[in-house]
């Protein structure tokens, strides 16, 4: 059998069309994160300027995301969903901010506080959140906080229902 350069340029056109289908890396995911867009706050709490993608529910996340929580031990009994609110104040701080949430029924909360380079600085979380909760956060270890640079607060809301039913993220900057 003789092969004819008009087949050969058919086979190579076909097989330059074939793509590999490919999944968002961790990478790509991380690429698209931008810090540095705050929710500016006062020190009693009022917004003074909204970055739209900051304490809100995000129904997207990428994988490395979701991997920030460990669900495996949540005691979820008697938790239900509802509407959650939640902001961190003052933003940017200086060493404290105090997280607000507003919950009407019960559900725990995780919260993952990361650095640009994704890496995991604290956890922590509040069980059975129900009605008006205020933390207190501190952010005066010199190793981990840095003045001038910008972090992310993950959360996680959950229910007996639905995992992550209420997620998303605030970015923060310490002065």
């Amino acid at each position: 059998m003789r092969v004819t350069p008009v087949f050969l340029v058919i086979i190579l056109i076909l097989a330059i069309g074939c793509k590999k289908k490919t999944t968002e890396t961790s990478s790509d995911c991380l690429s698209r994160m931008d810090f540095t867009k705050i929710t500016y706050t006062d020190e009693n709490g009022l917004t003074l300027s909204q970055d739209t993608t900051d304490w809100k529910n995000d129904p997207s996340w990428c994988d490395i995301e979701y991997a920030l929580f460990n669900t495996n031990n949540l005691n979820l009994s008697g938790s239900d969903t509802s509407k959650l609110f939640t902001i961190l104040f003052p933003n940017p701080l200086r060493d404290v901010g105090l997280i607000v949430l507003i919950r009407k029924k019960l559900c725990p909360i995780q919260y993952v506080v990361v650095n640009r380079s994704f890496q995991v600085l604290d956890t922590f979380s509040i069980p059975n959140v129900t009605g008006t909760v205020l933390k207190e956060l501190h952010f005066s270890d010199s190793l981990k906080y840095k003045h001038g640079e910008y972090y992310r607060i993950y959360y996680a809301a959950h229910c007996t229902n639905q995992l992550f039913f209420f997620k998303g993220h605030g970015d923060f900057k310490i002065e």
